[in-house]
């Protein structure tokens, strides 16, 4: 059996990423904003560049452990399976969104209709995503209220990181943007919601490693047919130990 430390190797890329950010703003600012530059790769805040996939793989990491326990929750038809299932494809639509930062397209348009200069929604995109993620924290609330209470409050806890950076920080730095893009305030609010997010993610992959690894460490990956398709079939669980019985999965 290939065994690979990833959350080890996924720490240590986004440390490297991280200095790589930090030193290129600091000694070499000039060249983050070329094309062709090798600074640019570590642009946290740039497009089509080596940091932004890198931000949007532990994203996709995320949705392939939810898709797992998913498989899980499916096995023992819980009726929990389903939303599951809706939140790996969430994970999937943010991998994309890190990537392509399609959550941009709503800022020209309500910026321009709501004559933001700078405050909390300079960033106007943060309008419906504020919606959206109150929806998801009502929708999502039985899968947290299902899980023990160590794997709950490490999860929520990573998500607080994640989206304290993705949100908060962000409404910040609309105060600090009118110092200019460039400006040191903020550049150092943005490098700090970035540490924020990746970080966050990063914590979020963690627990729902060891949240999968509690619920169903052995899960089969097959491929069914020769299109592609492929099957998720939750193994036989591994002994545990003995926990009191309010703290069992379903």
């Amino acid at each position: 059996m290939l065994s690979f430390p990833l959350l080890r190797w996924l720490w240590a890329t986004a440390a490297v990423v991280i200095a790589g950010h930090v030193v290129s703003l600091v000694v070499w600012p000039e060249y983050v904003i070329r094309d062709n530059s090798i600074p640019r790769q570590f642009d946290l805040n740039g497009e089509g560049n080596f940091a932004s996939w890198f931000q949007s793989f532990p994203l996709l990491i995320c949705a392939l452990l939810t898709l797992l326990i998913a498989a899980h929750y499916r096995g023992q038809l819980s009726p929990l399976a389903g939303r599951w299932v809706a939140a790996s494809a969430l994970f999937l639509f943010m991998a994309v969104d890190e990537a392509s930062q399609l959550h941009d397209l709503f800022t020209g348009p309500l910026r321009g209709g709501l004559e933001i200069d700078f405050g909390v929604f300079y960033f106007a995109w943060l309008l419906p995503a504020v919606c959206f993620l109150a929806f998801c924290a009502w929708y999502f609330a039985p899968l947290a209220l299902s899980l023990p209470g160590v794997a709950r409050n490490r999860l929520l806890g990573a998500l607080a990181v994640y989206f304290g950076g993705a949100i908060v920080v962000e409404m910040i730095s609309g105060f600090a943007v009118e110092h200019g893009r460039r400006s040191t305030p903020y550049l150092a609010v943005l490098t700090f919601e970035e540490i924020c997010e990746l970080a966050g993610v990063l914590l979020v992959v963690g627990a729902l490693v060891a949240l999968l690894r509690t619920v169903q460490p052995r899960t089969t990956i097959a491929l069914l047919s020769d299109g592609g398709t492929i099957g998720l079939t939750p193994g036989a669980p591994a002994s545990l130990p003995t926990e009191p019985r309010a703290e069992q999965l379903p």
